[in-house]
């Protein structure tokens, strides 16, 4: 199997699986939901929610009146919050129980406690000190022995509860017929603890799926920080249900540590995850500098509470540490402001996902500041946890959409594959049909017509590379009279370097004529400046050659071109046309670029030959990468010095084929050849 195939192969079965997840995810949210719905409790149930009392040493000392209401607050009882708190109250026992298996229900206990009934114990929750230790979100159903109870009568029960930093009861006591107690347990055990247990599991293996998506796509950045942020959220859900397992309840830890990894780092990296899984969600690009800041601002935060001593100093400083979180939450605010200026359709779903915790929040601030209520942990866990799912399922839409595309382009490739080379193929052609229409209108803006020309004879081969030439020819005639010649190679190749030369040619030609009394070396200056100044912000530049003929010599400024050739016809001397202490350098267009158009004269004399050419002739290659170079232009030259000037400019583009081995050259070729006649 290909690995593109096998790729394939694993995006089909995570889809599978993400779909079974789903499908199993939304089942057991339904179930909880409708399991939560009230219950109505059987008609001899005895509530003790009545005439509790409580003391901070028990019997012998005297007992004060307390409300039910407090027993989430206990703790608050005691100066340090640590310490011991007994609570007791009476219940009449009907005498209908006779025949009954009686049982109290005790609901969750924080942080320990034993359960006396007339001063006989029935069980404990918890660990006391020195292992102190809760048992999660239990319920506890405890069945107590006839010979315990006074049946028809009166009977007391105690509750010595251990408070440490936390000191509470969950739910209100009840005695029951002990398979009521039972059920009622089990029910509220599996709704507050194993229920948890479920969706840790499940998170766990999302965690696992997102991250093994990131690592087939890596551009899918909240791939990871999903993932991350399940795997967190599924370890702090471990406050919830470890003391129905074992295997957490007798981890070799002290309570203290298992609250600083559990409720204390976990619940802090889950925030930070939150920031980075908004910005990968909305795909913000954060500064690098941002991430290394907030990074220490929640290493800072989470170091904090790992300093504790005791519970209720962990307690204090985990507020301390989610205040370093909740600084960054600011940095969401401003993720939210820009996916809202670029108006992104995942701000939407976004926001839509997060109204659970949002709602249960805003409801639990409203609760606290004016009604004085408790903040219910267990509240916002499970809106939190709602949250976790329903971005489950944004991400799980738009992973199938993009397997349903990939699916689709798997199955049409071929189509779309012949689909785009055809219209690749028309807008070649129609590029094809564009350049050969500038090809054409450029050479009508070159023609020349030079047979009328007394006392030169004049030919030029010229070949574009691409039908459109950055190369640039221009013949300067009077009556007949050859006034100048001009060469010039635009930089870069096909339309845009045609048509600068087609705006230079102009400049060219205006300055050429206006400047005829000056020096030529001023003429090319002007010409300089004007190109600087007229073609802008174009990139591109010029090298070439001005020459102007006088009736007593030739006048030659080189602004960076390849140097002419002079064929001497008395001597048969070729030599480059160069004069000692004048140094020709610079390329025309370039704003600030060093410059020196110094004029060289020479003279010429009847049968005296001139050869201009573009450096696209020296830099032809053949299949050796070896170049065509000057040697080869004299060497071309010297071979057809015999034949009319016109075979000899015809044998430089056939010598050219032959070396290169093919018609199209990688550069645009001008070749002139002018002969002196008089």
């Amino acid at each position: 199997m290909s690995f593109s195939n096998y790729r394939l192969f694993l995006w089909g079965l995570l889809k599978r699986k993400i779909k079974f997840i789903a499908l199993t995810t939304f089942l057991l949210l339904v179930f909880f939901f409708t399991a939560c719905s009230n219950k109505k409790a059987p008609s001899y149930r005895i509530p003790l929610d009545k005439n509790w009392q409580y003391s901070l040493q028990g019997n012998p000392y005297p007992f004060y009146d307390i409300n039910i209401n407090d027993f989430n607050t206990l703790y608050k009882l005691l100066d340090s919050n640590t310490g011991y708190v007994f609570l007791k109250t009476t219940f009449t026992l009907p005498s209908d129980f006779k025949h009954k298996e009686v049982g109290l229900a005790i609901g969750r206990v924080k942080i320990a406690a034993k359960i006396y009934i007339n001063n006989h114990s029935i069980g404990k929750s918890g660990n006391f000190p020195p292992h102190e230790f809760i048992e999660g979100n239990k319920t506890f159903a405890y069945k107590i022995p006839k010979e315990y109870l006074n049946i028809g009568g009166e009977n007391t029960i105690m509750i010595c509860l251990w408070c440490h930093g936390y000191g509470s009861i969950g739910i209100q006591p009840f005695i029951s017929d002990y398979t009521d107690v039972e059920d009622f347990s089990e029910y509220y055990t599996f709704i507050h603890s194993k229920f948890y247990f479920i969706l840790s599991t499940i998170l766990i293996i999302i965690n696992f799926i997102y991250l093994f998506l990131y690592i087939l796509r890596r551009s899918e950045i909240e791939n990871l920080s999903f993932s991350q942020l399940c795997l967190f959220t599924s370890l702090y859900l471990c406050v919830f249900y470890y003391g129905d397992y074992a295997f957490l309840r007798n981890l070799p830890i002290t309570y203290l540590t298992f609250e600083k990894i559990f409720k204390g780092t976990t619940a802090l990296l889950t925030g930070y995850m939150i920031i980075c899984f908004t910005r990968d969600f909305l795909h913000y690009k954060e500064k690098t500098k941002y991430k290394v800041l907030r990074f220490i601002i929640t290493f800072i935060g989470i170091i904090i509470p790992l300093t504790a001593t005791n519970i209720p100093d962990f307690r204090n400083r985990l507020r301390i540490g989610f205040l370093f979180i909740i600084l960054q939450f600011l940095f969401i605010g401003k993720i939210l402001y820009f996916s809202a200026k670029k108006k992104d359709k995942r701000l939407l779903h976004f926001l839509i996902c997060l109204t659970p915790f949002l709602f249960a929040f805003t409801t639990q601030i409203i609760a606290k500041v004016f009604f004085k209520q408790t903040i219910d942990t267990l509240f916002l866990a499970i809106s939190w946890v709602i949250v976790i799912f329903l971005f489950l399922g944004i991400l799980i839409i738009h992973f199938v959409h993009l397997a349903n595309e990939v699916e689709n382009m798997n199955k049409n490739l071929e189509i779309i594959v012949n689909q785009r080379t055809e219209a690749l193929e028309k807008e070649k052609n129609r590029a094809l049909q564009e350049i050969d229409l500038a090809g054409f209108v450029q050479k009508s803006f070159y023609k020349v017509d030079t047979s009328e020309i007394k006392d030169w004879d004049l030919h030029i081969a010229f070949k574009p590379m691409s039908g459109v030439s950055g190369d640039l020819y221009i013949v300067f005639i009077t009556e007949n009279h050859l006034d100048g010649i001009g060469i010039f190679d635009i930089s870069g190749h096909g339309i845009a370097s045609g048509l600068v030369t087609m705006l230079v040619k102009n400049i060219i030609e205006i300055e050429f004529k206006k400047g005829k009394k000056n020096p030529l070396d001023e003429v090319m200056t002007k010409i300089n400046n004007r190109i600087v100044a007229e073609k802008g912000s174009i990139e591109n530049y010029l090298t070439g050659m001005l020459i102007r003929f006088n009736k007593n010599d030739i006048e030659l400024v080189n602004a960076g071109h390849p140097k002419a050739i002079l064929y001497n016809a008395e001597s048969g001397k070729i030599s480059n046309i160069e004069q000692e202490g004048i140094n020709q350098y610079g390329a025309i267009g370039i704003a600030d670029f060093p410059i020196n158009f110094e004029t060289i004269k020479f003279k010429m004399s009847e049968g005296d030959e001139l050869v201009l050419y573009t450096d696209g002739i020296t830099e032809c290659t053949n299949p050796e990468k070896k170049y065509f170079g000057t040697e080869g232009i004299l060497s071309v030259f010297k071979s057809n010095i015999g034949l009319e000037v016109k075979d000899q400019v015809t044998a430089l583009p056939a010598a050219l084929r032959k070396f290169s081995g093919t018609d199209n050259f990688n550069d645009d070729i001008t070749y002139i050849i002018l002969k002196k006649l008089v």
